[in-house]
């Protein structure tokens, strides 16, 4: 797809370096704008509407390298990659961490509330019992969605590509 215009040869160290400096550039704009949302929530005291562009930013990186990398069928690979070297495979860690983040979430909201607005023992417990629920029922399922489904579609969606370039592989190899 050069369109008639010749592609430029490419020394693989100096395309890999290169990679290593965007990588770790990335990371650092993630770091930067952790650090931005830490600063504006606690130390600023602002609300939810400070912190927008951290969490664009986020999202948008995010969510283009997973789509880039699944139209690429390089998504399946990486996986692949991890579940070898790794002891828990990737989709068994993303799903322990959106169960773990759910019952974290819910059981900081569950004390904190309760403590906050119950009065007396009994209606404390029954506060962080009732607050607790609430918060497992909603925030597990929001997180599993967030997390574990995106993966999954990426990953099915990326072995059809790498399936499918391997059958174009293999009629070239016929003719």
């Amino acid at each position: 797809m050069g369109f008639g215009f010749k592609g430029k040869q490419k020394d693989e160290r100096l395309t890999t370096l290169q990679n290593k400096i965007y990588r770790e550039m990335y990371i650092l704009i993630v770091v930067i704008c952790a650090l931005s949302v830490l600063y504006k929530q606690f130390l600023v005291e602002g609300g939810i509407q400070h912190v927008w562009t951290e969490i664009i930013i986020f999202s948008a990186s995010s969510g283009y390298y997973l789509i880039r990398s699944t139209m690429l069928g390089i998504f399946s690979d990486e996986v692949e990659m991890h579940d070898r070297s790794s002891k828990v495979s990737f989709s068994k860690r993303n799903f322990l961490i959106s169960l773990l983040l759910g019952v974290g979430f819910s059981l900081f909201l569950a004390i904190r509330n309760s403590l906050m607005y119950g009065e007396g023992a009994e209606e404390t417990f029954y506060f962080f019992l009732s607050i607790l629920l609430g918060c497992l029922m909603i925030y597990i399922p929001v997180l599993f969605v967030i997390m574990v489904v995106p993966y999954a579609v990426a990953k099915y969606k990326s072995d059809k590509i790498n399936e499918q370039e391997l059958e174009e592989m293999d009629d070239e190899d016929v003719r």
